[in-house]
């Protein structure tokens, strides 16, 4: 049996939608919302410096193949971190309108 059959079988159980339910619940909660949009808040900021620290990276690289000063180079000046996004509004779970899998 597939996982995906199996999965299917679950969530048509008893015990599926109890979980299913359960599930929803603690993602609606305010507070565990909150938790999320800190978490996905520093996780954006990591990539975010990496992102800058790699292109720093390249830009020395490509200042030294040219024999330019690294402080002119554009891409190597910093960027403000982006601004944490609000979680979403509502949330759809389960029903007829999200995609189907195949």
């Amino acid at each position: 049996m597939s996982l995906m059959n199996k999965l299917t079988q679950l969530a048509k159980s008893e015990k599926g939608k109890e979980l299913i339910d359960k599930a929803q619940a603690i993602a609606n909660d305010p507070k565990n919302r909150e938790k999320i949009a800190t978490a996905r808040g520093k996780v954006e900021e990591q990539i975010d410096a990496a992102k800058h620290k790699f292109a720093e990276k390249r830009g020395e690289k490509d200042d030294a193949a040219q024999g330019t000063a690294t402080a002119t180079n554009p891409a190597t000046t910093p960027t403000p971190p982006a601004p944490a996004t609000s979680p979403p509004t509502e949330a759809n779970y389960g029903g007829d309108e999200g995609p189907k899998a195949a």
